[in-house]
């Protein structure tokens, strides 16, 4: 059994998924022709080709164009099929899944209402055919403030507990706006008792995960590049049992370092910090999550062991309920144990 074939037998979570970097090409080729943008937009054939060679440096700005050719409800049931059949070939049996709701319904084919049940047409029909479960995190883009009350509205109401929405985050170009601005949503959040998320340190490092931190209080961050170097920020997080989702490829592919071996994992975990791996945007980093856990192996030099802890905690700090945590819990356990059986017996 090959270090590839181990790392898919085992039952994973993604938790930083994002859908607008996780769109099917042929799809969303095939949505932009329906929608008339190949034909309408004039620079549609210089996106195509962001989407297909990315620059890295305008992530958040290309999954925004591509996420606009998104424009109905049958777009969003059908790139959400796409996404959950990706993460079934995975193994993958929960998911995470963040969108920003203002990117989508600002056209006139989509109110919230009409664009949500289509996340949730798309995430119900994954369900039954692949067995692959979808949670929404709702977010807040970075560069529209205006728009936290409506997102933390939607993320706390009756209508999200009963269509799988698990938390608030804020996400995309981070520091485009001062973060105390998402202050009162983020406050809502928490009097509503919803889970938050912020995107910080990729563009501010250790003062944009301070600053998150001091003035949002999140549950989790994702990205938070820049702590290896800081003990006293690295030992909050850890005191309060903050997670942080990071991907080895994000960071490669924003020359935030150099190799994947100069990545400081092992300094992150050795410091007691709770990692988390995700893929984020799998589509335009063309990296999916058992490429993150392939690379933290052959790379990072992380043991079988340590792996196999680092797909158990994403598991753990998933926002599931017990029962349900429980028992994916029971079934990593039982299926990790299978797998460590036939990776001995080929050895």
């Amino acid at each position: 059994m090959s270090l590839r074939d181990f790392i898919t037998a085992i039952p994973k979570v993604e938790l930083n998924l994002q859908l607008t970097g996780a769109l099917r090409r042929e799809s969303l080729l095939m949505i932009a022709h329906q929608n008339g943008v190949s034909a309408q937009q004039e620079d549609f054939a210089q996106w195509l080709e962001l989407i297909d060679r990315p620059d890295y440096a305008r992530l958040d700005e290309i999954a925004r164009a591509a996420g606009s050719w998104v424009m109905y409800p049958e777009d969003i049931a059908l790139v959400v099929y796409d996404m959950g059949l990706a993460l079934s070939k995975q193994n993958v049996h929960y998911a995470e899944v963040a969108v920003a709701p203002p990117d989508f319904i600002g056209a006139a084919h989509m109110n919230f209402d009409t664009f949500f049940a289509a996340l949730n047409d798309g995430r119900d029909r994954v369900l039954r055919a692949w067995n692959v479960d979808i949670a929404w995190i709702l977010c807040i883009p970075w560069d529209n403030p205006r728009s936290g009350d409506d997102v933390a509205r939607w993320a706390t109401g009756g209508a999200a507990q009963l269509g799988h929405v698990v938390g608030m985050g804020l996400t995309g170009p981070e520091g485009a706006q001062p973060v105390g601005q998402f202050r009162r949503a983020f406050d809502t959040a928490r009097k509503k008792e919803t889970y938050t998320i912020v995107n910080a340190g990729s563009s501010l490092g250790v003062d944009g995960i301070n600053a998150a931190l001091t003035e949002l209080s999140p549950h989790r961050l994702t990205d938070s590049w820049g702590i290896a170097g800081h003990s006293a920020t690295r030992d909050l997080l850890a005191e309060n049992g903050i997670p942080i989702v990071v991907s080895l490829h994000r960071a490669l592919r924003l020359g935030l370092t150099k190799t994947a071996a100069d990545y400081p994992l092992r300094q992150l975990l050795d410091s007691g910090l709770q990692v988390l791996l995700s893929s984020g945007m799998p589509s335009l980093l063309g990296a999916n999550l058992i490429d993150e856990y392939e690379l933290a192996r052959t790379a990072c030099g992380l043991e079988t062991d340590a792996l196999i802890q680092l797909m158990r905690q994403s598991i753990e700090f998933s926002f599931l309920d017990a029962e349900r945590k429980e028992k994916l819990l029971l079934r990593f356990d039982r299926e990790v144990k299978t797998a460590r059986r036939m990776l001995l017996a080929d050895d």
